[in-house]
Order: C-alpha cells, then sequence, then structure tokens
C-alpha cells in the first residue's frame, strides 16, 4: 500500500508497477488500483500543514496569471485539501472547492468555505463554473477521461481549466528514473504534455497554455522532499542548520513541472 501522506521518508518509493506508453509518452499504473480513492477518505496529513505559507505565495502567482483568461465568476478548485488556493482565489472569484479527504475538507469549512466532500460525479452545480483548478490532483485519477467529463459537464461554454502535474516525458523524469518526485505509489497516472494534450482535445477542450508551474517553496521543505535522495539530504542537513536559510522562499520553475490550461470549446 503506498504512502498517501506528504511526509517524505523511504515508504514514498513503493510503487505500484508502471508502464509507459510508446506513442504518447503516458505512464500508469498496471494493474490499476480499484477504489484507491478511499484510503483518502481517512487520511490525515499533519506534515502538510506545515507548507501553508509556501502554499499560499505560489496561489497568488497561479491567480494573477489565471486572471489572464477569466478575471471573475465561479471557482472550483478540486482536490482543495485545506482550503489554501480557496483563500487566495477567493479575492476574484466566488470559490468552491471538492476534497475526498474529511480531515482536510472539516478544515476548509472551519475557514468559511464550501467544501464537497464526494466524488466530482456526485456534484449538481446550481449554475456552471467558470474556472475548474486541479492542482496535483489529476494524477490520482483512476479513470482521468471519466473525471474530465465531469468537469466539462460543471464548466460554462468558453470556461477554463488550470491544472499543474508532472511532465512524465520531461528532462528530469528522464534523469531520475524511478527516484523523480512525481513517482509516487498515490500517483497512478502520470501525464506527458501529448498524453495531457490528447486528454482534454479529446473531450472536448482546446489547448491555451502549456508553461512551467511557479512552485513557491522554502529552503526547509526542499529538504524535506529530498529526503528520498540520501545524498542530497547530507547536503541539505547542513544548510537546515542555519534558520535564516531554512525560511528563505524561492520560486522553482524547473522542466517537468506543467501548468497547463484549457478551455472548454
Amino acid at each position: 500500500m503506498p504512502c498517501f501522506d506528504y511526509d517524505f521518508r523511504p515508504a514514498h518509493t513503493n510503487t505500484y508497477r508502471i508502464v509507459k506508453c510508446l506513442d504518447c509518452g503516458h505512464g500508469y499504473s498496471s494493474p490499476r488500483p480499484i477504489r484507491l480513492w478511499e484510503n483518502y477518505e481517512t487520511t490525515e496529513d499533519r506534515v502538510y500543514l506545515r507548507n501553508q505559507r509556501q502554499r499560499l505565495a505560489t496561489a497568488r502567482k497561479v491567480v494573477i496569471h489565471l486572471r489572464r483568461f477569466s478575471h471573475q465568476g465561479r471557482l472550483l478548485d478540486v482536490g482543495c485539501a485545506t482550503g489554501d488556493f480557496l483563500s487566495v482565489a477567493q479575492e476574484y472569484f466566488k470559490v468552491e472547492g471538492v476534497e475526498i479527504s474529511k480531515w482536510a475538507a472539516d478544515i476548509a469549512r472551519s475557514n468559511g468555505f464550501i467544501v464537497h466532500n464526494s466524488e466530482l460525479s456526485s456534484i449538481e452545480a446550481s449554475e456552471p463554473y467558470d474556472v475548474v483548478t486541479l492542482w496535483g490532483v489529476i494524477e490520482h485519477f483512476e479513470e482521468p477521461a471519466r473525471e474530465v467529463r465531469n468537469i466539462g459537464r460543471l464548466l460554462r461554454s468558453g470556461g477554463i481549466v488550470g491544472l499543474w502535474t508532472g511532465d512524465f516525458d520531461s528532462s528530469l523524469s528522464w534523469l531520475l528514473g524511478r527516484k523523480w518526485w512525481w513517482v509516487q505509489g498515490q500517483h497512478i497516472n502520470l501525464f506527458s504534455k501529448r498524453s495531457l494534450r490528447k486528454l482534454f482535445i479529446d473531450h472536448g477542450f482546446e489547448v491555451v497554455e502549456m508553461g512551467i508551474y511557479p512552485y513557491v517553496m522554502t529552503i526547509e521543505s526542499i529538504g524535506r522532499s529530498l529526503g528520498r535522495y540520501p545524498s542530497m539530504a547530507r547536503i541539505m542537513k547542513v544548510l537546515l542548520t542555519n534558520k535564516l536559510l531554512a525560511n528563505k522562499k524561492m520560486t522553482l520553475k524547473l522542466p517537468g513541472e506543467v501548468f497547463a490550461i484549457f478551455r472548454k470549446r
């Protein structure tokens, strides 16, 4: 069974078998785990809470970029977790979230947000959404095509989808192999830019933009993430003894960190 939190440790290298399509570069778990999402219902991730400042900083950059394509309206954040992105997006949009983890959904609700603690297929919107976002979510879907159809059902014509995921065909993925940080047991679909484009185009969307996600991280958080690479972890441990350096924020734009925007036709 894979880990379902983000406290990176040796167990995070436990993954299902990954098969790669030679045509489009898409990676997927085979055999496919069934109803893996049920494990998220009871997941509590206290380590996740430590990184709130960097998620908020990232969200500010992302929202500014999204507003180039949609200035206002209704926004649905799929996999909203504890609601950090919602807290930034609410300055410009009327926001709601979807979150399977009851623990995370309850935290977001305690901050005043409407959060659907259910699957996408169960949501019946009173009116269409203008924006749907998925930040580090689509790689968790057992059946991405089904979920993209659900997103299309909830989104108005001309509405946009913004998402972040890894590019399984990227140089870093090739270099690191199974040690690439997007290769985790809970990530059962690993997209290439080609397979991501095809998925959305085949389901009534057009490509607006394929860029690099601007992820803000502290040195401390980078150090924790590099814990799965023992040699790097030793180097980072030296830096982390300096508290001023540990709290320093950096904006990372690494090859393979995809920031994609699609528009419903």
